[in-house]
C-alpha cells in the first residue's frame, strides 16, 4: 500500500492506526509505518527529543529499483516481535496485542511524549510505565539481533550509519537531478542571463548563417505544382474510365472503346480566355480573398455546409489540396487543422448522436477521407499493409468458412477428379455438413490461416501507431473530446467507435479490400483473393468496434473468430487510448498566429482559373449566411470583386500562382515590418557581438546593457573599432525599438534578453529541422517526378490500345465510304438527313431556322475522326452553317440526366442523336 504523508508537530509523520492497517494488510503488519511512493522520497529533519536513544529510528533503504522503494521506520512504545524470516518484500513483523490495545498505544503514541503532571491520574502513569517495559523489552531484542548482526564489524550501528550515507547521497544526487531539470526549464522558457547565453553560444558549434528559408519555400512551390500535375493525370485517367464504361453501356457488346483523350471544350461553358484575371487589381483582391479563407477557416467550415452533394466533392479537394498545399509545411498543417476543428465542433453541435455522426453523408467524414488520401496518408498505408497483402495475395490461398461452400466445393471437386456422382447429400442441413470430418478438417485450417492472418494485422497496425500522421490523431483526439462533451450519457465504448470509423474503417479498411487503389499491388486482386480479404476486412471490423459475430444469419460462420476478437479487444482499447495522445499543433508544429507577420517570404498557392470562378461563385451564393456584418472582410473583398466570373474552356483553363496577402492588417504590418526586421536584425547582432564579448563574473552586471557597456571597454582595451561599432548600433537599434514599443527598459529588457536566449537555445534544433526539411521536399519532389513519369507512361500504354481497338473494330454500318484521290481514308459518309426527316426521327426539337427555309434545309453528317462528327447545314445547296458533335459529350450528359443540346439555330435531343450516330456510323 502506499500512503501520503505529512511532517508531524514533532517533526516526525503521521502514520496510519493499527486498525487502518490491519484492514490492508491483515495480521501480518510491514514493518514500516509510511511506504513511499517513489524512490527518492525522505524524511527531512531529525528524531524528536523525547525518544530516548534506544527507540532510535532504524533507516532502510531498498537496493533494487524491482524491491520496495526506500522507506522508513519509526519504532515507537510498542513491544513488537521481530520475524527472522528473510523475505524477499518489505520485511514483516507479527502483532501480538489485541485491538484495544493497540487502539490505546495508537492513542498515547499521539500524545506528547514528556511526562504529565502527577493530576493527570494513575492510569496515564501506568501507561507509561507499561510503554517503558515495552520499550526495555525492546531495546533488549534489538541489541541480541544487532550484536549479532554487526560481530564481525564490532561497530553499534554500524548499518545504520551505511544507510545514512547512501541516503546523503541519494539526496544529493537527488539535488544535482532538480538543478539540471530547473536549469533545462530555464533554458527551455529562455530564463537565461547573459553571460549564461553567452556560455550556451561558446558550447554551440559556429557555423555559417546561411538562411534556407527562401530554397525551402521554392521547393514547395515545385511541390505543389507537381501534386497538382498528378492529381490532373489521375483525375484524366478516371475520366478515360467513366468514358469507356458510357462506351461500353452504350453498345453492349461493342468490342471497340473510342476515346479522344486530349483538348475538349464544355459545350455549355462560356468561352474565355481568363480575362477576369489579367486585371493586377482583381488579382491582388484573389490574393486576398485566398488569404482570407486560409488564415480564417470559420467561412470555409460553414461553408461545407452550405453546399450541395454534386459539387462538394471537388470542392473538398480545392480546399484540401489547393488552399492548403497538400500540408507539406506546418503552417498549412495547422491551418488545415483549425479548419477540422471547427467543422467537427459545428457538426457535434448540429447532431444527436454517434450515429447521426458517421452517416455517410455528414461532411467531416468527407473532409477527413479528402485528408487521408494525402501524400502522409497513402505512404502510411502502404508500408502498413504491403508486406502483409502479400501472403494474401495468393489464389492458393481460401479463407472461405461457410461450411455449407466449403462442402459443396468439396463434392465438385470429388466429382470432377473421379468422374463419378458423388454419393454425399447436397442438401444436408448445415448442422449436419458440420459433422463431416473432411469439412470440420478443413474449417479448422482455415479459421486457424484466417486468424493467423487477421493477427498480422493487428501487431502491424498497433506496431505502426508512430507513424500515423499527426493530423489524423489529432483529429480523433478533438472528435473524442467534443464528443464526450457533446453527448454525456453516451458510453466509453461508443465515443471509442469514433476513432474506429475513422481510422479503421475510413482509412486503414480501404487500403485492404482495395489495394491496388494505393499502389499496394501492380494488379487487380483475382475474384479469390477479393474474397479472402473481404474475409480479413470483416473480421477485424468487428474486432475495432468491439462487436462480436452473431450465432445467426450470415455471421454463424464467423462465431469461431469470436476468440480471436476477445484475446484482442482490450489491446485495441489501449491502442485507441495510446493513438490521440499527441500534443495541441501549437506545440507539435511549433506554430503560432504571429509567424505571418515575420515571415520572410509569403505563402503561395497554385489554383486553376476554374477553381478560383467556382470558389468565388460559392462565396456570393451564401454571402448572407457566412457574412452577416456588412463590414466583414469577407463581404468587403466580393464587394471590390463585384460580378462572379464565368467558367473558362479546358482549352483556356491554367493554373496560376498566387501569393497571398493579407489586405486587413496591411496597415498594421506597414507598422511593424519595419520594427520587426529591426527587431530580428539587433537580435543577430547581440547574438555575434556576445560570442565575441568574454563571459562576464557573477559579480558584475547580467543585464543586458550590463554586457554591453563591459563589451564596450573591452573593444577599447582591445582596440577592436568594428567590435566597438556593432555595440554602438545595437544601443541604438535598442533605443529605436524601445520608442516603438518593441521593448522595454522597465524591466531592463529583460523580455529581449528572453527572446535572444530562446533563439540561441533552439537554433540548433531550428537548423536541424530545416535541414531535415530540405532533405524531405526534395526527395518527395523526385519521388513525385517519378510518379508523373509512370502516369504518363500509363496514358500512352492506354491509349495506344485503344488505338488499335479502334482501327480494328470501328467501321461504318454502310459501305459508304470516301474514295476520292487525297481524301481520308478513314473519313465515313457524309450521310443526307432533310429537316424534316430529323425532325420526325425526334433529332430536332426545337429550332430558329425560318419556317420558309426549312423544306430547303438539308444536313451532310460525317466523321474524320473516331468519335467526333461534322455536321454541315445547307439550304438551297448553299452551306450557311458546320457543327461538331462528339460521342462522348452526348453520352456524358446522358449520364448526367442532360436531355437537351443546343447548337446555333437548333436544339438536338440528347438520347435520339446518340441513336442515329449508332445507327448509320457504329458496327452492329
Amino acid at each position: 500500500m502506499v500512503t501520503s504523508w505529512v511532517p508531524s508537530s514533532r517533526n516526525t509523520l503521521i502514520r496510519l492506526t493499527r486498525q487502518e492497517r490491519r484492514r490492508q494488510f491483515g495480521s501480518s503488519v510491514p514493518l514500516d509505518d509510511h511506504i513511499f511512493s517513489e524512490p527518492g522520497d525522505f524524511v527531512w529533519g531529525g528524531l524528536p527529543e523525547a525518544f530516548s536513544p534506544e527507540a532510535r529510528a532504524q533507516y532502510i533503504y531498498g537496493s533494487s529499483s524491482r524491491t520496495r522503494p526506500p522507506f522508513i521506520c519509526i519504532l515507537k512504545k510498542r513491544t513488537f516481535i521481530m520475524s527472522e524470516e528473510k523475505a524477499p518484500e518489505t520485511p514483516v513483523i507479527e502483532d501480538n496485542s489485541s485491538d484495544e490495545e493497540a487502539e490505546d498505544v495508537d492513542h498515547l503514541l499521539d500524545e506528547e511524549t514528556p511526562s504529565k503532571p502527577a493530576e493527570a491520574g494513575n492510569k496515564t502513569t501506568a501507561r507509561l510505565e507499561e510503554s517503558s517495559g515495552m520499550r526495555r523489552e525492546l531495546n533488549r531484542l534489538q541489541s541480541a539481533r544487532f550484536t549479532l548482526m554487526d560481530e564481525a564489524d564490532s561497530h553499534p550501528w554500524f548499518k545504520e550509519r551505511e544507510c545514512l550515507l547512501l541516503l546523503l547521497e541519494a539526496r544529493m544526487l537527488l539535488k544535482e537531478m532538480v538543478n539540471l531539470k530547473l536549469k533545462q526549464e530555464r533554458v527551455k522558457n529562455g530564463d537565461l542571463s547573459a553571460s549564461e547565453i553567452q556560455n550556451l553560444l561558446r558550447s554551440q558549434k559556429e557555423e555559417q548563417e546561411t538562411d534556407w528559408i527562401t530554397e525551402i519555400q521554392e521547393l514547395k512551390r515545385n511541390l505543389v505544382a507537381e501534386v497538382r500535375r498528378n492529381h490532373v493525370l489521375e483525375r484524366e485517367l478516371n475520366k478515360l474510365d467513366k468514358r469507356i464504361a458510357l462506351l461500353i453501356k452504350n453498345r453492349g457488346n461493342i468490342q471497340e472503346v473510342m476515346v479522344k483523350s486530349n483538348k475538349k471544350a464544355d459545350k455549355n461553358a462560356p468561352l474565355g480566355k481568363g480575362e477576369f484575371i489579367s486585371d493586377s487589381r482583381k488579382l491582388e483582391h484573389y490574393q486576398n480573398l485566398f488569404y482570407l479563407l486560409q488564415t480564417e477557416p470559420k467561412y470555409l467550415a460553414n461553408l461545407v455546409y452550405l453546399m450541395n452533394q454534386e459539387n462538394m466533392s471537388s470542392f473538398l479537394d480545392t480546399v484540401i489540396i489547393t488552399l492548403y498545399g497538400d500540408a507539406f509545411s506546418p503552417r498549412e498543417e495547422y491551418l488545415i487543422l483549425r479548419l477540422f476543428q471547427l467543422a467537427i465542433q459545428r457538426e457535434m453541435a448540429a447532431t444527436k448522436d454517434v450515429a447521426g455522426f458517421l452517416q455517410a453523408d455528414s461532411v467531416v467524414p468527407k473532409m477527413v477521407m479528402s485528408y487521408n488520401q494525402r501524400k502522409q496518408g497513402t505512404d502510411f498505408l502502404r508500408g502498413l499493409i504491403t508486406p502483409i497483402i502479400k501472403g494474401v495475395n495468393n489464389n492458393d490461398v481460401n479463407l472461405e468458412i461457410k461450411p455449407s461452400i466449403i462442402y459443396t466445393v468439396m463434392i465438385n471437386e470429388a466429382e470432377i477428379s473421379s468422374g463419378q456422382k458423388s454419393t454425399l447429400d447436397r442438401n444436408l442441413p448445415e448442422d449436419q455438413i458440420m459433422e463431416n470430418p473432411e469439412v470440420k478438417e478443413i474449417l479448422s485450417k482455415r479459421v486457424a490461416a484466417l486468424e493467423d492472418i487477421c493477427q498480422q494485422f493487428v501487431d502491424a497496425i498497433f506496431s505502426s501507431l508512430n507513424k500515423l500522421p499527426y493530423g489524423i490523431r489529432w483529429i480523433c483526439k478533438q472528435i473524442r473530446l467534443i464528443a464526450q462533451e457533446q453527448f454525456s450519457n453516451t458510453t466509453d465504448t461508443d465515443v471509442l467507435k469514433f476513432t474506429a470509423y475513422f481510422i479503421y474503417y475510413r482509412f486503414i479498411n480501404l487500403a485492404i479490400v482495395t489495394p491496388e487503389r494505393f499502389g499496394i499491388v501492380e494488379r487487380e486482386l483475382t475474384a479469390q483473393v477479393r474474397k479472402n480479404v473481404l474475409s480479413v476486412s470483416r473480421v477485424l471490423q468487428n474486432l475495432f468496434n468491439f462487436v462480436q459475430f452473431k450465432n445467426e444469419g450470415a455471421e454463424k460462420a464467423f462465431v469461431p473468430l469470436n476468440r480471436f476478437i476477445q484475446k484482442n479487444m482490450e489491446a485495441v482499447r489501449e491502442y485507441y487510448n495510446d493513438l490521440i495522445e499527441v500534443a495541441d499543433p501549437d506545440d507539435y508544429l511549433q506554430v503560432d498566429k504571429y509567424m505571418e507577420l515575420t515571415q520572410k517570404t509569403k505563402p503561395v498557392i497554385i489554383i486553376s482559373l476554374n477553381e478560383i470562378a467556382q470558389t468565388h461563385q460559392f462565396l456570393a451564393q451564401n454571402v448572407e449566411k457566412l457574412a452577416k456584418d456588412k463590414e466583414d472582410p469577407l463581404r468587403l473583398i466580393l464587394n471590390d470583386l463585384q460580378e462572379v466570373p464565368g467558367m473558362v474552356s479546358k482549352d483556356d483553363d491554367r493554373e496560376i500562382q498566387l501569393t497571398l496577402t493579407n489586405r486587413f492588417k496591411q496597415n498594421m504590418e506597414e507598422e511593424i515590418s519595419a520594427s520587426a526586421s529591426l527587431y530580428a536584425e539587433t537580435k543577430e547582432l547581440i547574438i555575434s557581438t556576445f560570442r565575441l564579448i568574454p563571459v562576464q563574473g557573477g559579480d558584475q552586471d547580467q543585464t543586458l546593457l550590463g554586457i554591453l557597456n563591459s563589451g564596450k571597454k573591452y573593444a577599447k582595451e582591445k582596440s577592436n573599432t568594428s567590435l566597438g561599432t556593432q555595440i554602438e548600433r545595437i544601443l541604438e537599434n535598442i533605443k529605436t525599438l524601445e520608442a516603438e514599443g518593441f521593448i522595454s527598459k522597465a524591466d531592463n529588457y529583460a523580455s529581449f534578453l528572453r527572446d535572444i536566449a530562446l533563439e540561441v537555445a533552439n537554433r540548433a534544433q531550428i537548423r536541424e529541422q530545416q535541414r531535415k526539411e530540405i532533405k524531405r521536399l526534395s526527395q518527395t519532389l523526385k519521388n513525385l517526378r517519378k510518379h508523373q513519369k509512370y502516369l504518363n507512361e500509363q496514358i500512352q500504354q492506354y491509349n495506344n490500345y485503344l488505338q488499335d481497338c479502334r482501327l480494328k473494330h470501328y467501321q461504318p454500318k454502310t459501305k459508304k465510304k470516301s474514295k476520292s484521290k487525297g481524301d481520308n481514308p478513314n473519313k465515313i459518309g457524309p450521310f443526307k438527313f432533310s429537316y424534316g426527316a430529323l425532325q420526325k426521327k425526334g433529332v430536332i426539337i426545337d429550332s430558329d431556322v425560318p419556317a420558309l427555309s426549312r423544306k430547303k434545309t438539308v444536313f451532310y453528317i460525317s466523321s474524320e475522326e473516331v468519335g467526333v462528327f461534322d455536321i454541315v447545314a445547307k439550304i438551297a445547296g448553299l452551306p450557311v452553317e458546320k457543327m461538331t458533335l462528339e460521342l462522348d459529350d452526348l453520352l456524358e450528359r446522358n449520364y448526367n440526366n442532360i436531355s437537351r443540346l443546343e447548337l446555333d439555330q437548333v436544339t438536338l435531343d440528347v438520347n435520339f442523336t446518340i441513336h442515329l450516330i449508332n445507327k448509320f456510323f457504329l458496327k452492329n
